[in-house]
């Protein structure tokens, strides 16, 4: 707009001294040319306002990839983030998947040896009477506590230090899922909308451990990052995150934090090359769970 202000020549106003407006003529031609004076600066002052104001008023609405942020400094929503770049607040982004994250362990049937794995909390309802959330893993991971008598643990909080009470409710051996329920609430993560696409950005998030040391350590919610290169059949997401033993199960997400898939496979050789896989979690409501939805 014609009056909209303008910086630059309230600068070049803003330079002229004292001195120089007040010239030395007669007291009423002073007189008339500080009051022209004292005019112009108060409508400055005015206008400098209103865009102080303006400027103030735009804080609140967040750029594209951020994240508002409530009154408690708690993050409000992900959902306008750009798919193929890395969210702006990746701190927040990663506090709020490992909310949905659990530590999942299965006795095995040799030599009393545990299997490790990863699980998180899908949004939807349990189907058990007292048990409030479902859990979406690998059926490998759980695979040996299928036969009675083989425990099965799942670890819950942000230090895995909770054990709730655990129901394996049905697996899928051809798509490697299983699910689990709790009766501990915790928050589901959402799922994406549309299958992944070439460039999206990528958080991988689970549970592997560090053989390195004398006895292995479980790097508990440790996140990897990079970008969908592939999909398969709308069904294999291959990713640069990279997947670590003891990721199995556990979430890919996109870029607003919503699931895209369950880290399965992985492999790396000067051969074969790297690869990481997730399968899609559209395969879950068309193959393991009959209802997905939350009403």
């Amino acid at each position: 707009m014609s009056n909209a202000f303008n910086p630059e020549k309230t600068t070049e106003v803003s330079q002229l001294s004292p001195a120089e407006i007040i010239s030395s003529q007669d007291d009423a031609t002073n007189s008339q040319r500080l009051v022209k004076v004292v005019a112009v600066i108060a409508v400055l002052s005015l206008l400098l306002a209103g865009y102080s104001l303006s400027k103030s008023s735009s804080v609140g609405t967040s750029p594209v990839g951020t994240s508002p942020v409530g009154s408690s400094g708690d993050s409000v929503s992900f959902e306008n983030g750009d798919l193929f770049q890395p969210p702006k607040n990746l701190s927040e982004l990663i506090a709020k998947v490992e909310e949905s994250v659990v530590a999942i362990e299965c006795e095995s049937n040799e030599d009393g040896d545990w299997t490790y794995g990863t699980g998180f909390v899908m949004d939807t309802e349990p189907e058990t009477d007292g048990f409030e959330s479902v859990i979406v893993t690998n059926h490998h991971v759980i695979e040996d506590c299928i036969e009675a008598g083989n425990e099965l643990i799942v670890r819950t909080g942000t230090d895995q230090s909770k054990t709730p009470l655990v129901k394996l409710i049905r697996w899928d051996t051809e798509n490697d899922l299983a699910i689990i329920e709790i009766d501990e609430y915790l928050p589901g993560l959402l799922q994406s909308d549309t299958y992944a696409e070439r460039g999206w950005w990528t958080m991988a998030m689970g549970n592997p451990l560090d053989p390195d040391f004398e006895e292995p350590v479980v790097l508990y919610n440790s996140t990897t990052f990079g970008y969908i290169s592939y999909v398969l059949d709308k069904k294999w997401n291959y990713t640069t995150a990279t997947i670590n033993g003891g990721n199995s199960g556990g979430p890919l997400v996109n870029s607003r934090g919503e699931l895209i898939g369950i880290n399965t496979l992985a492999s790396a050789s000067t051969e074969d090359g790297v690869w990481n896989i997730a399968v899609d979690s559209a395969i879950l409501c068309e193959r393991i769970y009959t209802d997905c939805t939350t009403d």
